[in-house]
């Protein structure tokens, strides 16, 4: 387990317990009320505490446990759990553990089949540590244990549909070839990957038994600077149709992608050279060049990384006869409309404008899903799915409130729904153009001084901004990252510049810079008034609110904003071709996305790039941009913090955009469905298997 910051432990914490306080605040009553436990606390479980437990529990079962002061581990406390439950021949049939954690390598043989046992759906017997950790030789908590007597006691009930709702059809179920929110949101729930991310933003094994490092062999570098990387599949995952899930099938996967097949994307397939077959559930791929990322797979779908999307023995004979012909239509809309995927829930039904059908899928290798069956129903209209929420139609929901609509329900329901607002990985921002929009060989005369761009910064009161905008569930940021992404160690190194709100700082930059009062107290220099517009998406309250917000700060020390409305469509047509002075925008990226993504000189638009780059502002910068390169090729965790720790320094001196704040996302669901849990960068579908309707 990495060092982390007291800073982003209690962020980290504090988003941790926004899905895991309702479990225990209804168990610590419970127990404490049974007499289970005496006291409920992150204190150490002792033997004779557990002893007692269990006798109170489970009456005549405490032989089981051997008395003692010693604090009780939570390889002893679950296997003994397990036997008190009855389970024992159920775990005897695990010969492998898995329970998606980052080590399960370290379970003693002996409680494979206990731990296993606990994290099935099922039966929920044990919580995971922070970094998504078993920790079977740790003391187990008296907290930890009141969760684990409470699921004992109280299983996960099995049945009942629950409904959503989306804002518009699918233009199909695959994201290999159809690329749309509603199809990630889809994918997500039907689909599987060899790597997913938990809420907190740690990257875990799910369809593979580790995940591939230098450390553990999986991942080599070679003498030509080309890379291989090992994956061990579990045994026993089944797709949808039943038939198993092998090695051959990401193979066949790869094929498809780097054949010419229209796919949605494939730069990390066309940069693999070949990939072996080792046997039924093992694969070696070898890439061309390193990559600091390229351990984790191919990112093409729903929140997942992996190659299991397309089964072989059902579109090999398909997709050889598109390949031979050049004609892939057919094979598209097979694919596409007819999904069979390894995910916990399978497709059964989609109505054209009406609702997505999707059921439990019974061998699903985590356990078979609790709920029987997910209904998304389709509801273009923001003010119906609002009113379909508060009259009982929808049960749960991600995306589909705004942020006001979530606060009200938050307010008038709270009896029936519970608001989650979960913490984004990029921030609201402003890009502020270094170069002039008229001739982007030339210099901006407004933000091309750095001491302007730190100078609005301090003027900002972001503070207020997420008071105001989201109620103070956002999140403040000085730099690009989050604490979500896994360069999160970086954000705390004191070179990592801070811009508190400071208005006479501000006022001090900009005199510095050559800026002085003029008419009417606006700022002016060489006889030419600091006064531009800033574009911003119409359709968008909160970005509107916001903007108007930002104006009045700026004109406190001088500065003439002007609110230039446009559609959304035409914002982003805008941003690559430079034709702007400045742009309210939101961001949005992967917890293990690089720098070298966006912030190189080379990501700049321009013709060379056919305007594909998306360092809109035209930051320029040799240092940074040797870092980020050594980063992105960089292997070893601490070493790759070190250059993005350079690379952040120059960032937050630079300031290639305006950081305001990262906006929370809101979901709901009622009170009665249990272990609910969805993040910003893993979807609903990451532990939905675990879901259960309790009324």
């Amino acid at each position: 387990m990495r060092k982390v910051s007291l800073f982003l432990l209690l962020a980290v914490l504090v988003l941790t317990l926004s899905f895991g306080q309702v479990a225990l605040e209804e168990a610590r009553p419970a127990i404490l009320k049974a007499g289970i436990l005496k006291i409920v606390d992150g204190s150490d479980l002792t033997a004779n505490e557990f002893k007692d437990a269990v006798q109170k529990a489970f009456p005549g079962k405490e032989g089981y446990v051997a008395a003692g002061t010693n604090a009780v581990s939570r390889t002893e406390f679950i296997t003994t759990l397990v036997k008190v439950l009855g389970l024992s021949e159920e775990a005897a049939r695990y010969a492998e553990v898995v329970t998606m954690a980052h080590d399960e390598r370290q379970v003693p043989d002996y409680a494979v089949g206990a731990f296993t046992t606990a994290y099935r759906s099922n039966h929920q017997l044990l919580n995971y540590r922070y970094g998504h950790l078993l920790e079977p030789s740790a003391a187990i908590t008296k907290e930890e244990a009141a969760l684990s007597f409470y699921m004992a006691l109280y299983p996960p009930k099995v049945g009942g549909t629950i409904t959503t709702a989306v804002g518009a059809d699918a233009p199909g179920f695959n994201t290999l070839f159809t690329s749309s929110g509603l199809t990630w949101t889809i994918c997500n729930i039907i689909a599987d990957g060899y790597i997913g991310s938990n809420q907190d933003g740690f990257y875990t094994p799910r369809m593979i038994k580790r995940i591939p490092s230098l450390e553990n062999g999986l991942l080599v570098l070679n003498d030509d600077d080309s890379m291989s990387v090992t994956f061990e599949l579990r045994k026993g995952m089944k797709w949808h149709d039943g038939a198993p899930v092998t090695a051959r099938d990401a193979k066949f996967q790869w094929e498809v992608m780097t054949s010419g097949a229209p796919v949605t994307s494939n730069s990390y397939e066309m940069s693999v050279d070949r990939v072996d077959i080792i046997d039924d559930y093992t694969f070696t791929i070898h890439m061309k060049e390193k990559s600091g990322s390229g351990y984790l797979g191919s990112s093409v779908y729903a929140y997942y990384f992996g190659w299991f999307q397309i089964p072989e023995h059902v579109y090999r004979k398909d997709f050889e006869e598109a390949k031979k012909a050049n004609r892939w239509e057919d094979f598209v809309q097979k694919v596409t409309r007819n999904p069979i995927m390894t995910g916990p829930f399978k497709f059964k039904e989609y109505k054209e404008g009406q609702y997505i059908i999707m059921d439990a899928f019974d061998d699903y290798y985590m356990g078979r899903p609790n709920i029987d069956t997910i209904v998304m129903k389709i509801i273009p209209d923001a003010d119906v799915t609002y009113a379909s929420v508060k009259n009982g139609e929808l049960d749960f929901g991600r995306y589909t409130l705004t942020m006001k609509q979530s606060l009200q329900l938050e307010k008038e329901h709270s009896d029936i729904f519970t608001v989650y607002y979960v913490q984004n990985i990029a921030p609201d921002l402003i890009f502020t153009n270094f170069r002039d929009p008229d001739n982007l060989s030339k210099t901006n005369f407004y933000f091309g001084d750095i001491r302007v761009r730190q100078a609005l910064l301090h003027a900002i009161n972001r503070d207020a901004i997420n008071s105001l905008v989201y109620s103070n569930k956002g999140q403040v940021c000085d730099t690009w990252l989050t604490p979500l992404h896994i360069m999160r160690d970086a954000l705390t190194d004191p070179s990592v510049k801070k811009y508190p709100y400071n208005v006479q700082k501000a006022k001090d930059l900009l005199a510095a810079a050559g800026w002085k009062a003029g008419k009417g107290g606006t700022l002016e220099k060489d006889g030419k008034p600091f006064k531009f517009p800033m574009i911003v998406a119409a359709g968008s309250t909160d970005a509107l609110t916001m903007a108007q917000m930002i104006q009045g700060m700026l004109k406190q020390v001088g500065i003439e904003l002007e609110i230039d409305t446009k559609p959304a469509v035409l914002v982003w047509d805008i941003l690559p071709q430079g034709k702007f002075h400045a742009v309210l925008s939101g961001w949005g990226y992967g917890l293990s996305d690089e720098a070298a993504y966006y912030w190189t000189e080379d990501m700049i638009p321009s013709e060379e790039n056919a305007f594909g780059g998306t360092n809109y502002t035209g930051w320029a910068n040799k240092k940074s941009d040797e870092y980020v390169y050594k980063a992105f090729a960089e292997l070893d965790f601490n070493k790759k913090v070190e250059y993005y720790i350079k690379h952040l320094a120059e960032w937050s001196n630079d300031l290639p955009y305006i950081p305001l704040v990262a906006p929370p996302t809101p979901l709901f669901a009622k009170n009665y469905i249990k272990s609910f849990n969805a993040g910003y960068d893993n979807g609903l579908g990451w532990i939905i298997q675990n879901w259960y309707v309790d009324r």
